[in-house]
């Protein structure tokens, strides 16, 4: 086993090696993160324990088994940033900007 992750290791000359190798690319899913831009999480199965970041808006999303739930921001939150004259129909950690004159 290795110590961080517990994969295994087989023994040199062991039969059926390809057992516990098989088990780690089984653990590969959830313990590397994937990489691409926001649009694509799609195309990624959300895998409960996944880590998905979104290269292009740097959105960390996190795997449930059936979505993408949206977790951090790396440097900075996970909301949107409106700057508008009116408000917006935005969500709960959005910041909003009122550029209107008052």
């Amino acid at each position: 086993m290795t110590e961080n992750n517990d994969y295994n290791i087989p023994d040199q000359g062991a039969t059926d090696w390809h057992t516990p190798l098989n088990d780690n690319f089984e653990k590969l899913d959830t313990d590397v993160e994937i990489r691409d831009v926001d649009a694509n999480k799609g195309d990624y199965e959300p895998k409960s324990g996944a880590k998905y970041l979104a290269t292009d808006t740097k959105r960390i999303y996190l795997g449930s088994g059936d979505a993408w739930e949206p977790f951090a921001r790396l440097g900075g939150f996970s909301g949107q940033v409106y700057v508008q004259e009116t408000e917006p129909d935005g969500q709960e950690g959005d910041i909003w900007f009122d550029t209107s004159e008052q």
